[in-house]
């Protein structure tokens, strides 16, 4: 299992290693536990949309791109409360 840390900004999401209280000032962050195969399919979930954002992408893309983050990060979420802040995101 990989111990990762989701930050959820306004322009940007990102996993980190480490729980930093800078991080705290961009976003929501969420501590994940992952299984190996599961990390690598988030991880290319996050290049995809930072390639949306840095392209300009329409909004609706961008979303919808999120909304895919949320739903594969929604069942390895450490704390209950994230875990429920991430339901209501991925709606």
């Amino acid at each position: 299992m990989i111990r990762k840390y989701l930050v959820c900004g306004k322009r940007q999401v990102f996993l980190q290693s480490k729980n930093s209280e800078a991080h705290a000032d961009i976003g929501k962050v969420v501590e994940l536990l992952l299984p190996i195969n599961d990390f690598w399919k988030l991880e290319n979930e996050i290049r995809k949309i930072n390639y949306l954002t840095a392209s300009d992408a329409p909004g609706v893309d961008v979303s919808g791109q999120l909304k895919k983050i949320f739903k594969a990060s929604y069942n390895f979420a450490v704390i209950e409360a994230d875990r429920q802040w991430i339901h209501e995101r991925k709606k």
